[in-house]
């Protein structure tokens, strides 16, 4: 079910913010893209690059190839998004289900990051089922990822939770760009 945002590796992505010593994992990073576009901020993108390349060197080449995958990563992304055919997928390694565990709890805590720098005008906008799906995912973001086992009920649980977060932010994203 993972796919990659066109074709971008996670590995790779992942590689260079570490190098670049970004703290926010591949997954977190598209949680506050998604966050963010989805908020109905005026500018996302100059939030995005605010948050994820405030320390970064232009002279550095390190920086400039993380930029490059992170700028493809939140372009696709925001195509996804906005896509009819609800085609967003996040961006979540292949791998054991600890590691999935951990960046859907990631790609959780981005969202709300990205969605929160939208401010309490936009929470206090929100309609009664977007509220409840906003306390959904900060249960998710305090997911206990301590025991979570490669067992089927486990993988499936994690394709569940992955699927349920990124219809929530469709749905949040049709709600705030569809409001006059």
């Amino acid at each position: 079910m993972h796919t990659e945002p066109d074709l971008i590796a996670f590995h790779t992505c992942d590689s260079a913010m570490r190098r670049c010593g970004l703290t926010y994992s591949p997954a977190e990073a598209q949680g506050i893209a998604v966050g963010l576009l989805s908020s109905a901020l005026p500018d996302p993108t100059t939030h995005w690059q605010a948050e994820l390349y405030a320390e970064f060197d232009p002279a550095d080449g390190l920086a400039k190839e993380c930029r490059t995958l992170l700028d493809k990563l939140y372009a696709t992304t925001a195509t996804q998004l906005t896509d009819p055919g609800f085609e967003l997928q996040l961006f979540l390694p292949e791998a054991a289900a600890g590691l999935t565990a951990i960046a859907l709890r990631d790609w959780a805590r981005g969202f709300l990051f990205g969605f929160g720098l939208a401010g309490a005008t936009l929470t206090a906008s929100l309609s009664d089922e977007s509220q409840a799906l906003l306390n959904d995912l900060y249960e998710i973001a305090q997911l206990d990822i301590e025991g979570i086992t490669e067992d089927e009920d486990a993988q499936e649980a994690l394709v569940e939770i992955e699927e349920y977060l990124r219809m929530m932010a469709l749905s949040l994203h049709a709600e705030q760009h569809t409001n006059p």
